[in-house]
């Protein structure tokens, strides 16, 4: 589960780290995404907590439909058009290498 939480944080701190629209630009494409993803992170936060102290299989479909939310609304972030060439790239990589692991959580 470490993993997924440490390519979480990728995921944000490349969408800080490349994203710098004015306002006027589309959504998706914003300097704010960690105010305007908190309660994403948050619930993925709280899901991840509750499936460690509680490995059910409840709590484990919890953490990957949090977790797919996440994803899910960060993606639009890959958008602006501030992000290009290996930075895009990478960006794309960094989400579909999140999908993939959310897919390979086996909650059987």
């Amino acid at each position: 589960m470490s993993k997924q939480i440490l390519l979480i944080s990728f995921l944000g701190i490349l969408v800080f780290g490349f994203i710098g629209c004015k306002k006027t630009t589309p959504a998706g494409c914003s300097a704010a995404w960690a105010s305007e993803l908190s309660e994403q992170a948050a619930a993925v936060s709280t899901a991840a907590q509750a499936y460690a102290l509680d490995p059910t299989q409840e709590n484990c479909l919890a953490y990957k439909a949090a977790y797919q939310a996440y994803i899910d609304a960060l993606e639009p972030y890959g958008n602006c058009a501030t992000l290009t060439g290996a930075d895009r790239d990478a960006w794309q990589q960094a989400i579909d290498d999140a999908r993939e692991n959310v897919n390979n959580i086996d909650c059987s």
